[in-house]
């Protein structure tokens, strides 16, 4: 999947700050590396403010600017949301007038005599911000830049990109500037793409990418239709001049208002391709039937069913938590249905930022399904108010508030009793019956799983960093509040919490003081209080969690790493790369993402002994690394350009330009025994796989025109590269100057997304299908038509490999069904390559660290190192030798 994003381990991690009238600021700690306003403030004022909510609340932050330390001239109102006595002003905090990415904080006020009484703030603002918002890159090369350096944006099919301007990502430096561009479209294999990308506008270099795809005049009249399951119900739908009749419902409390109607599209098997990102396309038109009965085409299509569940979502809305709709103002609401990949069945949902979109899982419409109708109109409704970003921790605060609220109108609208065993199932009708609701569903709220245990820390291109993976934590909370408190108070409470308290970079804990300010102010018993207080206890959600557990058998080479890999597609999947008793480490500044985009360098060092030397540069991103005996070389981005450079094979000396033209771009360098292979990149787009000679004489080893290659890499006089649409491994022999080609079998959109040699063989990676999938193949180097599949456990979706000439490693997570339905973490399992060859399984544990282990890289012999997320941060981590068994 394309997502990915300048992220680590500890992102959303740092611990939050806290200002109150004993403790009136928050400093600078290790958990918390960048000067930060309190996260939540209480009783800061002893007399009300006068004027409107939003008057009151700048005043109060005018007045603590010693607390909060930045200027109100820098804060501006985006928002204010009153219910009752109470409301929540919510500010946007700008540096220099140019936006800050996530950086929302929102002051709550209620009436009191004398106008209005502060009671807490809750949110994220930055007080150290410095940086230039001059650019120096324009924005037109910054969008070039972009689909050059990420290889995967380039494959979006059906793509669009829409500019934003200029976003402050903050970090532990001043800050970054950065251009922001969304790519829209989607997959080839069936995932629709909403890339949001952040080019730092001073260097040009990728700051921060990641999907924020949430996988998940009328004339009214009176239906009937037929649902999936048989059963019928009453429709409002509309009369069209002809006679016919369509899916639109103008009998909502809206409509007269503002117009705001429930319209559900056929897609009419059109590729999900067409439907993700912006309005639905002309020529997809609302479903229709003959008469006012909708039967047969509109059951099987899911349209009778994502009909009247989005008018029972609405009517939910509305009636329980007072509010008008997805968007809060009486918005039209979309829907369409009976999307396909490929021509066949598309098996998810999602919401795209506009609209839910619907596909078939066995057959099944997913709109069949209240909770998850209510799941990805939920996350418009977030979107529309916390506004979380869909990365990490308030990624899976996302998710966990859509499946809260989806089970919740599923329950009520089913009768189903808080205390059921099957009340926290989701998706669990997914299957129309065909299996038990307990093996249908697809997450369950009532798991058990406590963060202090069951958190896994995962890199972005895993899930957003585990945004479905970790949300049970959260949302089991949540559903063990409804469970101990009158569900529409609990309902109530939880939907004020988002609307009121959080903001987009909310975590864990902010969402328990969130939820706790909210009953507050809701003025709930003190019983109430501490069965809110439980339920997050019971989850492992309190202050400081983060850094409770967890143990790794390994030695720490890098702490707090970002692996560059999460950002630049088109890198090494590795958490180092090794050279005998050399180690290079590409890496992201040490701050958690929440805190900034990266600035990326390169940790040298070797096994068992100090000090490491660290290679960066002021004003460019060094990254990529690649090694021999004789040198380090690796991709340099400046505002000037992006070329190759090098340094001593220990990290020492100073950076010297390899190659680093004006026309095009150096990208992917590998070295091997003098010789320097690189992707060049021109302007109109195309990439050629460069040789460069010791003595530098350079050949094109791909001059035809219209050449596009990727994952290049090369070791012992071999060079390969994934060619064409990654379809097509590409080998070549240096010294015999032979080219070789295999192209993938099938039709399921697979590519080539990992190539690694051994001394006789070459190994690749296959991803893709209308699943996510991974194959695995090796073939001698002198014959790619005896190209084989290594025993490799079935089942795999996503797979990161490692390989020498005696072993074979590999860290996979598994990731199947709709709405990002997960079976597994991530460790690291080796076998012999003879055993992997000859198809024995004998693979065995790498490490018995209690977290996650991703990106392997093996040196010689049984030398490894991962990146292990074990504590609360993203490590490199390292072995001698195999853990082999992790039993007790």
């Amino acid at each position: 999947m394309v997502a990915t994003a300048t992220a680590t381990g500890s992102a959303l991690l740092a611990a939050p700050a806290w200002a109150s009238p004993e403790a009136p600021a928050a400093g600078v700690t290790a958990e918390d590396p960048v000067p930060v306003a309190p996260r939540m403030t209480q009783g800061l004022d002893d007399a009300a403010r006068k004027g409107t909510p939003a008057e009151a609340a700048r005043a109060h932050l005018k007045a603590h600017q010693d607390i909060y330390k930045v200027p109100v001239s820098d804060l501006k109102a985006v928002r204010t949301t009153e219910e009752g006595k109470q409301s929540s002003v919510r500010f946007q905090q700008k540096h220099e007038g140019v936006p800050v990415f996530g950086a929302q904080y929102a002051v709550q006020t209620e009436k009191a005599d004398g106008g209005r009484q502060i009671t807490s703030a809750t949110g994220t603002l930055y007080t150290d911000l410095t940086v230039s918002t001059v650019p120096e890159v324009g924005e037109a090369t910054a969008k070039r830049r972009m689909f050059a350096l990420d290889g995967n944006l380039s494959r979006v099919r059906g793509g669009s990109t829409e500019s934003h301007g200029l976003t402050v990502l903050p970090d532990a430096h001043g800050g970054k500037l950065t251009w922001h561009f969304t790519v829209t479209g989607g997959e080839a294999g069936g995932n629709p793409v909403r890339q949001e990308v952040y080019v730092d506008a001073h260097v040009g270099g990728i700051a921060l990418s990641y999907d924020n795809i949430d996988a998940a005049g009328a004339s009214p009249a009176e239906g009937t239709g037929v649902r999936v399951d048989g059963s019928e119900v009453e429709l409002d739908v509309n009369e069209e001049a002809d006679g016919s009749y369509t899916l639109v419902d103008s009998a909502r409390a809206m409509y007269p208002v503002t117009g705001g109607q429930i319209r559900t599209y056929d897609a009419q098997r059109k590729t999900y391709l067409d439907l993700a990102g912006g309005p639905v396309p002309e020529d997809v038109l609302p479903s229709s039937s003959a008469s006012d009965r909708f039967d047969g085409a509109n059951t099987a299509s899911g349209a009778v069913d994502a009909h009247i569940n989005a008018s029972k979502v609405y009517e939910y809305l509305r009636n329980r938590l007072g509010r008008d709709g997805v968007d809060g103002r009486g918005g039209t609401i979309h829907s369409v249905v009976n999307v396909s990949s490929g021509g066949k069945d598309y098996a998810n949902a999602f919401w795209d930022g506009s609209k839910m979109v619907y596909g078939h899982m066995n057959g099944v419409p997913l709109s069949v399904g209240l909770d998850v109708v209510g799941h990805e109109m939920t996350h418009g409704v977030t979107e529309h108010s916390a506004g979380l970003v869909y990365l990490n921790q308030s990624g899976a605060l996302n998710e966990a508030i859509s499946d809260y609220f989806g089970n919740a109108m599923e329950t009520a609208d089913k009768g189903i009793a808080m205390d059921d065993p099957a009340s926290g199932l989701i998706g669990e009708y997914l299957c129309n019956g065909t299996v038990p609701l307990e093996e249908c569903a697809l997450r369950d709220l009532n798991d058990g799983r406590n963060a202090q245990r069951d958190y896994e820390l995962m890199t972005l291109d895993f899930d957003n960093g585990g945004v479905h993976r970790n949300s049970t934590i959260v949302g089991g909370a949540l559903w063990d509040i409804r469970e101990s408190l009158d569900s529409e108070l609990a309902d109530r409470i939880v939907y004020r919490a988002a609307q009121n308290y959080l903001t987009p970079l909310s975590g864990f804990t902010d969402m328990r003081d969130a939820v706790t300010l909210a009953a507050r102010s809701l003025r709930v018993s003190g019983a109430d209080l501490a069965a809110i207080g439980r339920a997050f206890d019971s989850h492992g959600i309190v202050k400081g969690w983060e850094y409770r557990s967890g143990t790794h058998d390994g030695t720490t080479l890098s702490a707090r790493v970002l692996p560059a890999y999460e950002v630049y597609a088109g890198i090494d999947e590795q958490a180092a790369q090794i050279n005998g008793d050399v180690y290079a480490i590409g890496h992201g500044d040490a701050v958690a993402w929440d805190r900034g985009s990266a600035a990326f360098g390169i940790t040298v060092g070797r096994f068992g002994k100090k000090p490491q030397r660290e290679i960066a540069q002021k004003d460019a991103y060094l990254l990529d690394p690649s090694l021999d005996d004789d040198r380090i070389v690796f991709t340099r981005i400046t505002a000037d350009g992006i070329g190759v450079y090098r340094t001593g094979a220990k990290g020492q000396g100073a950076v010297r330009k390899l190659v680093d033209r004006p026309d095009a771009d150096e990208t992917e360098p590998v070295t091997d025994d003098g010789v320097l292979a690189y992707i060049s990149t021109t302007a109109d787009g195309e990439q050629d796989v460069m040789l460069r000679e010791a003595d530098g004489r350079t050949v094109n080893l791909t001059p035809e025109t219209g050449t596009r290659a990727a994952r290049l890499a090369m070791k012992n006089g071999q060079v390969a590269w994934a060619a064409g649409d990654g379809d097509t491994l590409t080998l070549h022999d240096v010294a015999e100057g032979t080219t070789q080609t295999y192209r993938i079998p099938g039709w399921l959109f697979n590519h080539v997304s990992d190539i690694q040699f051994t001394s006789d063989r070459v190994f690749w990676r296959e991803t893709g299908g209308l699943l996510p999938t991974t194959n695995f193949r090796s073939a001698p180097l002198d014959d790619l038509s005896e190209a084989v599949k290594p025993a490799f456990p079935k089942g795999t979706a996503m797979a990161q490999f490692t390989v020498n000439d005696d072993y074979f490693a590999y860290s996979a997570y598994d990731v199947w069904g709709a709405l990002g339905s997960w079976t597994g973490p991530g460790k690291v399992y080796a076998s012999t390559v003879t055993d992997l060859l000859a198809g024995v399984d004998g693979f065995s544990r790498v490490s018995c660290s209690s977290g996650a282990q991703l990106a392997p890289s093996l040196g010689d012999g049984q030398r490894i190192a991962w990146l292990d997320t074990t504590a609360a941060d993203t490590d490199v981590v390292t072995r001698e030798t195999f853990a082999g068994s992790c039993e007790e």
